[in-house]
C-alpha cells in the first residue's frame, strides 16, 4: 500500500527578487537585493540566489549587504506588484484543492486528499503546479510533499530553487536525525542556544529524550518539539486562516522630525493598507502607530474604533495619534502604521465617526479609485493629500 503523502507546501523561490528579474530581464543572472537603496537604513527583504552566493541573507542590514556585494543591484520593495503576482500564484494552486492555507505572500499549504482521481499522484500534482506557475507567470516554485505540514515545509526547502521533494513516513525519522534543532518549526535562536547548553544540538538528540524531561527543561513547548522531531504534526491545513493584522513601516535614510512628511506617510500607508482590506473584504477595528526615535526608544499608540476600511478614517485617526504622542524635537528613525482586530463582517456601521451621507460618499470614492487602480495601476490616482512635495519610498 502506498504511503500517504497528501500535504503540499508550495514556496516561491526568492520571490521579490524573482519578480524584479521577471519584469526587468537585464537583471537575470545578476545579484539582486530587494529592500532599499544602498544608502538606506533598512534591511534585506529578499535577495536573488546570485546574491546569496556572497553571503547576503534576508533581514540583513542593507549596508552590510552592500559591503558583501557592492556590485549587486539594490531595489526598493514594490509590494503592489508582488501582491498582484501572489494572487495569480494562489489562483493556480487553488485549481488543485479547495483546502488551501496561505501562510505568507509567497507560500501556501494544500491538502490534496481525494484529489488524486482528478489530477493523479501527489508528485504529479506537484509537477503540474510547477509547470503552470512557470508557463503562466515565468517564476519557479519549490514544492514539498509529505504526510503533515512540518515535513512538507521542510521538504520544499531541501532542493531549492525549483525543487520537488517528497518525504514519506518511513524515511522521516532518519532524515530528521542529523539536522540541527533550528530546523524544527518554532525553534528560534534563543531556544536553540538554550537547547545547545543542555547538550541538544540535533533533532536526533531530541528524538532520544523523554518528552517529560524536555517539558521540564524548556516548558510546555518541549512536547511539541519532541513530536515534531519524531515526524508528528497534528495541525490540519486551515483554508479559513484569518489574518490578524496588516501593517506597513519605513526606516528612514536619515533621522527626521518633519511632521508634514509623517502625515503624508500616514496617508500613503493608509491608502495601501485600506485598499488591501477592501480587496479581501475585511474591516479593521484597531489603528496603531509605531514610532522609533534615534536613540532606539520605541513607542506604540493605538485606538479602537468601529470597524472600517476607509483610508480617510484611518488617516484621520492615525494623524490624531501622531499629534498626541510625537515629540518632534526628537528625530525619528522609523515610523509604522498597522491595522488590527480584522473581521469580515459585511454590514458594519461607521456612523459614530462620520455622518451617514459622508460615509456613503467615501465608500463610493474608495470603490471608484480601486477600480481605476485595478485597471491602470496603483499610481494611476491618488487623493490630494498624496500629491508629491517630498519623495516617499
Amino acid at each position: 500500500m502506498a504511503e500517504l503523502t497528501n500535504i503540499l507546501h508550495c514556496d516561491l523561490d526568492a520571490f521579490f527578487a524573482s519578480v524584479e528579474q521577471l519584469d526587468n530581464p537585464s537583471l537575470r543572472g545578476k545579484p539582486v537585493v530587494v529592500g532599499g537603496s544602498i544608502d538606506s537604513r533598512g534591511v534585506v527583504s529578499t535577495c536573488s540566489y546570485e546574491a546569496r552566493k556572497f553571503g547576503i541573507r534576508s533581514a540583513m542590514p542593507i549596508a552590510q549587504a552592500y559591503r558583501l556585494c557592492p556590485q549587486a543591484v539594490f531595489l526598493p520593495v514594490n509590494m503592489p506588484r508582488y501582491l498582484e503576482i501572489s494572487k495569480q500564484v494562489f489562483s493556480i494552486l487553488s485549481r488543485y484543492s479547495p483546502i488551501m492555507e496561505v501562510i505568507s505572500i509567497d507560500e501556501a499549504f494544500l491538502d490534496i486528499s481525494g484529489c488524486s482521481n482528478l489530477y493523479g499522484s501527489p508528485e504529479k500534482i506537484g509537477c503540474l503546479i510547477k509547470e503552470q506557475v512557470y508557463s503562466e507567470l515565468g517564476l519557479t516554485i519549490s514544492v514539498g510533499i509529505s504526510y503533515n505540514k512540518f515535513l512538507a515545509k521542510l521538504a520544499s526547502d531541501m532542493d531549492k530553487p525549483d525543487g520537488l521533494r517528497i518525504i514519506t513516513e518511513s524515511e522521516a525519522l532518519e532524515l530528521l536525525r542529523p539536522l540541527p534543532v533550528s530546523r524544527i518549526w518554532g525553534i528560534g535562536q534563543k531556544t536553540e542556544q538554550r537547547l545547545n547548553k543542555l547538550g541538544i544540538k540535533t533533532i536526533g538528540d531530541i528524538q532520544n529524550l523523554p518528552p517529560e524531561w524536555l517539558e521540564d527543561k524548556i516548558g510546555s513547548a518541549g512536547r511539541l518539539y519532541w513530536e515534531l522531531a519524531r515526524g508528528i504534526d497534528r495541525r490540519a491545513v486551515e483554508p479559513e486562516y484569518e489574518r490578524k493584522s496588516l501593517g506597513r513601516e519605513e526606516t528612514f535614510h536619515e533621522d527626521i522630525n518633519d511632521t508634514a512628511y509623517l502625515e503624508k506617510l500616514i496617508a500613503q500607508f493608509a491608502a495601501e493598507l485600506c485598499r488591501k482590506l477592501r480587496q479581501e473584504e475585511l474591516f479593521a477595528a484597531t489603528i496603531t502607530i509605531k514610532l522609533r526615535y534615534s536613540n532606539f526608544k520605541t513607542i506604540t499608540r493605538s485606538k479602537t474604533i468601529n470597524p472600517c476600511n476607509s483610508d480617510i478614517i484611518v488617516t484621520q485617526i492615525a494623524s490624531e495619534l501622531l499629534h498626541h504622542s510625537y515629540n518632534n524635537k526628537q528625530p525619528l528613525r522609523l515610523f509604522g502604521l498597522s491595522l488590527g482586530q480584522l473581521s469580515s463582517a459585511a454590514s458594519l456601521e461607521q456612523g459614530s465617526l462620520f455622518e451617514p451621507q459622508l460615509n456613503a460618499d467615501n465608500k463610493s470614492i474608495d470603490r471608484l479609485m480601486d477600480e481605476i487602480r485595478d485597471r491602470f495601476g496603483p499610481g494611476a490616482i491618488n487623493r490630494a493629500n498624496l500629491l508629491p512635495n517630498k519623495d516617499i519610498e
